[in-house]
């Protein structure tokens, strides 16, 4: 199966990218719970498969991952760093 668009790779890339600082940044304190954390990686984990078996329509499919979290935490907003990395340079 064919990989994504160039951007959408780099949105989704730069999402992985931000989940994970957040992940870390949070281990170094208690501030935040593990449901927070769990549904953080609820949206994330599935992003790798599905670049690996992208098709045209499955750009509806990702964002609907990252909204789903964000319909429950204000931050990291993933949604936005995904449109802020689909327009990073290459």
């Amino acid at each position: 199966m064919p990989l994504p668009p160039d951007d959408v790779l780099r949105g989704a890339l730069h999402v992985l990218f931000i989940g994970g600082v957040y992940t870390r940044n949070w281990t170094l304190h208690d501030e935040v719970s593990r449901k927070q954390i769990n549904d953080l990686w609820e949206a994330l984990h599935e992003i790798p498969d599905l670049l690996t078996r992208w098709r045209d329509d499955s750009e509806p499919e990702l964002v609907m991952y990252l909204r789903e979290y964000k319909a429950k935490w204000s931050e990291p907003d993933l949604e936005g760093a995904y449109r802020d990395g689909m327009t990073r340079p290459p």
